[in-house]
């Protein structure tokens, strides 16, 4: 999931399992924002959509911002800005930032040991793409398959997989299972898969609960969420924890400028 999932949190990779923030998936998402021409959802995702505020309403901001704490593993405060037209990105938190520009550069400063031992590449849009979604789920290369209705550790839910065409993001080969209340259309429950840093491997399933909600300019968006193990379709040990707060919504772009690589700064580039 990267590039349009400017968008994931969380931390569950095998290779990464030492270190709980390491176990979300990097946005497998395309690059375009939504499709520039209409294209036809599936009635799951529509009906999602409107109970979170609508498509529309999303398509028309340009700016996002907001703060996000996370604990568990490597505690982090940080503030997060991106550019809903490009997916460009910037973070900012004591003793580092990091962003992507517009050359698909991610960079940090003042370097990468600042940052700490996540690939800085994997983490840019980590939490932007899972805070995000469902609307981000209507991006351009997106590949739906309706798995109607469908249990999980009990609960029963309204189940939609979506995958990537080949080539979209860094982590084209990523897959999600949205799952949402039958009754409100919410997502509730979002399984993913990491192939970031295995991508000839077959990925296992991680999952994540979404456990607030809050409503900023007409959306409804996350407040709260945890990354679970999950296993014989059964939630598992509790990995992390991320909070959302201050989150603002303008139908302007963010100035070109606040994503420009600092002087100095390291860049961490695709891995081979």
């Amino acid at each position: 999931m990267k590039n349009a999932l400017y968008l994931s949190l969380g931390l569950l990779a095998a290779s990464c399992s030492s270190n709980p923030e390491q176990a979300a998936t990097t946005a497998a998402a395309p690059a375009e924002t939504a499709a520039a021409a209409p294209r036809e959802l599936p009635e799951v995702l529509r009906q999602a959509l409107e109970a979170h505020g609508g498509l529309a309403a999303w398509q028309q901001f340009g700016t996002m911002e907001y703060q996000m704490k996370s604990t568990l593993g490597t505690p982090r405060d940080e503030k997060h800005l991106i550019d809903l037209r490009t997916r460009q990105v910037r973070i900012e938190a004591p003793g580092y930032q990091l962003g992507l520009n517009d050359a698909n550069q991610v960079w940090v400063t003042p370097n990468k040991a600042a940052f700490g031992e996540m690939s800085p590449r994997f983490y840019h849009n980590l939490f932007f793409y899972f805070f995000s979604i469902p609307f981000v789920l209507a991006d351009a290369g997106t590949v739906y398959e309706d798995l109607g209705t469908r249990t999980v550790a009990g609960k029963t839910y309204q189940a939609l997989k979506v995958s990537y065409e080949t080539g979209r993001g860094d982590s084209s080969k990523d897959e999600y299972i949205a799952h949402f209340n039958p009754q409100t259309h919410r997502l509730e429950l979002l399984l993913y898969t990491v192939t970031f840093f295995e991508p000839g491997k077959k990925a296992t399933y991680n999952s994540l609960l979404y456990t607030d909600w809050q409503t900023a300019d007409g959306l409804v968006l996350p407040a709260k969420m945890e990354g679970h193990k999950f296993e014989n379709d059964q939630i598992g040990d509790l990995r992390y924890q991320a909070e959302f707060s201050n989150v603002h919504l303008t139908r302007a772009q963010p100035a070109a400028s606040l994503f420009a690589m600092p002087k100095g700064a390291e860049v961490d580039s695709l891995k081979q």
